[in-house]
């Protein structure tokens, strides 16, 4: 079977039935020549105006330098700059960027709701609505972890938000510093509980550990 190569997204023959049509282009980025099936089908943003000569794997290494070095909003098509949505993302994306990109999409959407907040413990990952609002600012995420609603931070035991507020304002106030002493503390105190206790299979309730566990 006698194959034919053409160069030329546009060029159309008559051929015989017993001959293969290869169409091949140069990608504008790259600059190698690749069959036809290597670049996208349609537009990757309605503002495109220019014909889709960037192939499918310099746009999926464009999205990903995108999400690494810019803003997760801030993704473009690599010829034009225009922004891309998030189907077309999702779809030349390769499947780590696209876990990461769909992680922070899911992030933006759930911050976008009214009340919503993050727990402020390092390597906690639970949010939730607070319907208690400013009116009661004390959060408690489903693991324990207390965090200010007003301010977005771990809670500031034995102060209101409107104390946090006056001694934030003086960093080097003998309040300020004695309420980082004390979250250094019970940071400490947690972690020793964590070491020297274990979950009450009954209660839940943390017990002392014993030499057999």
């Amino acid at each position: 079977m006698a194959t034919r190569t053409i160069n030329t997204r546009s060029q159309t023959q008559k051929l015989a039935s017993h001959e293969t049509v290869v169409v091949q282009i140069e990608c504008v980025v790259c600059t190698e020549t690749k069959d036809l099936l290597r670049f996208p089908l349609s537009k990757l943003s309605t503002d495109c105006q220019h014909a889709m000569h960037v192939c499918v794997q310099c746009v999926r290494l464009s999205i990903t330098a995108d999400i690494k070095n810019k803003h997760w909003q801030d993704i473009n098509c690599p010829v034009c700059n225009s922004r891309l949505d998030a189907a077309v993302i999702q779809r030349y994306a390769s499947p780590e960027i696209r876990a990461k990109y769909e992680s922070l999409l899911t992030r933006h959407m759930l911050e976008s709701q009214e009340g919503f907040r993050w727990c402020t413990e390092p390597g906690c990952d639970s949010g939730h609505i607070h319907e208690g609002g400013r009116d009661q600012p004390i959060m408690k995420c489903p693991k324990g972890h207390l965090s200010c609603y007003v301010h977005k931070v771990p809670w500031h035991k034995g102060m209101s938000c409107d104390e946090f507020d006056i001694v934030r304002m003086d960093p080097d106030s003998p309040a300020y510093k004695q309420h980082l002493r004390q979250e250094e503390e019970n940071k400490q105190s947690e972690k020793i509980i964590a070491l020297t206790s274990k979950p009450c299979p009954s209660c839940g309730r943390n017990i002392e550990k014993n030499g057999g566990w």
